[in-house]
């Protein structure tokens, strides 16, 4: 500390000091008012939801991957669903298709018989 020896650096020094706690102050009621917003409940939660959506570069977000994981489900949900549909709808078709040849052919056979039989 280096020695005062007029009074107007004591008035000066006074003056710094003060404007120093002023300052001290105004900054601590800021950061005050800001914490009394961020512990508000839902800041709270809306800032714990950016901290897991922030996306990194390269990386992808908790949301999108949620996103991609229950579309990809639904898809697979869907295209079964699809698929047992079709297979069914299939199924059904040959089953008609072999009905309809076996009344042909049954129905061939029998006149076929009938003039092999009036010979």
């Amino acid at each position: 500390m280096k020695k005062i020896k007029h009074i107007k650096d004591i008035e000066r020094e006074k003056l710094r000091l003060r404007v120093q706690q002023l300052e001290q102050e105004r900054k601590l009621k800021e950061s005050w008012v800001a914490l009394k917003e961020d512990l508000k409940p839902g800041n709270i939660l809306r800032n714990k939801i950016a901290e897991f959506t922030h996306e990194k570069p390269g990386d992808k977000g908790l949301v999108s991957g949620l996103v991609n994981v229950g579309a990809a489900y639904l898809s697979k949900r869907l295209t079964g669903y699809a698929g047992e549909k079709i297979d069914s709808t299939i199924q059904a078709g040959i089953d008609k298709a072999s009905e309809r040849l076996k009344t042909f052919l049954s129905g061939k056979r029998s006149r076929r018989r009938g003039s092999q039989d009036a010979k």
